[in-house]
């Protein structure tokens, strides 16, 4: 039997089952083994929370489309007149045969973010004139999942380092997109920190009611639905389905070792070529030269750019290395059952969840400037193999985090005790 209990949470990171007495006025409530985050307070009323969503919701469609109409940047160099839209980034990579990469800037930049909006408009207007959509626990679902993809933060960093970079070829005009992204950004922050999802699942499904479970019962365990933090007890052998949004739960992500392994070695084998080979190729009055991450790195540096020389170098270098590194000793101690302090070790799980989407800086800024730069007879820009070794290295690492379960590192802890 699967019921809810808003008086008790089970944390996603160690699944230790705690009771939550009161939400505070202020700040959040934690996990008090791991420290994860359980409930943080809404600065919106409750009784506004739609309303106020379903505002920022607009402003960021209408500002999403005026920023995939107009160009971003413009440049103008011997006479030519060159600029670029989001679209036309795109564009340049599927007709230059990089559909794969094509295809994950289009997800990060365009797709992603426009399936958040719409998706969110379509649960959030019927609510606010009091009537439930059809299918919205799994658009709702859909929204939270492909907000794992959402980049547009990474975007504006790759647009910010291809405008220092260019800058030193042509006269470079910000375009109206640049400033409408930015504001963009903010706004999409804003409706990811106020929505109020127990609000609105409370409002897609208000029969389900808050009844008392027994938490000392040795057949069922308890967890929080990933998707609608309903209460659920599960079978330790058997799966079964939230009867809130339809989502399957487990006691433990089915061969989560095996397929965070499988994809982390799979990211170590590109990692390879995504620093020996070039991200850029660059011809200029007959001469071609590629241009890989570290070679771009010392060119920054040469020219005095230092702060984004070393944001480029943390972002492409230090931050997938990071991670290669973090994930492979969490799958080691992980496997050899390892006691060694479970808490330090989630929260270096939560660090790659964190930083996993940066590295994509690089793809960003190879994808603008060779975009803009198609000037026959005095220079061409190529997106190199690197980039897409690189791209495949940033989704392949993302997959072994989210793949990977924490609670796995609080398991051997809790055998030991009993």
């Amino acid at each position: 039997m699967i019921k809810e209990a808003a008086s008790i949470i089970t944390c996603h990171d160690c699944d230790l089952t705690q009771t939550m007495r009161y939400s505070p006025e202020k700040g959040s409530v934690r996990c008090s083994r791991c420290a994860a985050i359980l409930r943080k307070r809404q600065r919106i009323k409750p009784e506004k929370n739609i309303e106020h969503t379903l505002a920022l919701v607009v402003t960021a469609l209408l500002l999403f489309v005026i920023a995939n109409a107009f160009p971003i940047i413009q440049l103008k160099a011997e006479g030519h007149e060159l600029a670029a839209t989001l679209m036309t980034c795109v564009h340049f990579l599927f007709t230059h045969d990089m559909v794969l990469l094509a295809g994950l800037v289009f997800l990060t930049c365009i797709g992603a973010p426009l399936i958040q909006l719409t998706g969110l408009l379509y649960i959030l207007l019927p609510l606010h004139f009091n009537h439930s959509p059809r299918f919205a626990p799994p658009i709702y679902h859909l929204v939270r999942n492909i907000g794992f993809w959402s980049m547009l933060e990474v975007l504006m960093l790759g647009i910010l380092v291809s405008i220092v970079k260019l800058s030193a070829l042509a006269t470079v005009i910000p375009g109206i997109a640049l400033w409408t992204f930015g504001l963009l950004i903010f706004i999409m922050a804003a409706i990811v920190n106020d929505l109020d999802s127990d609000i609105l699942w409370r409002r897609i499904h208000p029969s389900i009611q808050n009844e008392n479970i027994n938490i000392s019962s040795t057949e069922h365990a308890l967890i929080n639905c990933h998707h609608c933090d309903l209460l659920c007890a599960v079978s330790r052998q058997d799966n079964t389905q939230c009867p809130r949004c339809n989502s399957r739960l487990y006691f433990r992500k089915p061969h989560s070792q095996s397929r965070s392994a499988a994809l982390l070695l799979a990211a170590m084998i590109m990692f390879i070529p995504a620093n020996v080979l070039p991200v850029m190729v660059i011809t200029s009055l007959g001469k071609t030269e590629g241009d890989t991450i570290m070679s771009g790195v010392i060119h920054l540096a040469m020219y005095g750019d230092w702060p984004l020389a070393f944001i480029l170098f943390v972002a492409s270098i230090c931050v997938p290395l990071l991670k290669l590194l973090i994930l492979s000793m969490l799958l080691i101690t992980v496997h050899i059952k390892s006691q060694w302090r479970p808490k330090e070790r989630t929260r270096l799980y939560r660090l790659t969840e964190m930083i996993g989407q940066w590295s994509m800086v690089d793809i960003f800024v190879a994808t603008l400037m060779a975009a803009l730069i198609q000037i026959q007879g005095l220079m061409t820009i190529e997106v190199g193999a690197g980039a897409v070794a690189f791209g495949a290295v940033v989704v392949l690492t993302m997959l072994a985090a989210k793949a990977f379960d924490p609670r796995l590192i609080w398991d051997n802890k809790e055998k030991s005790n009993e």
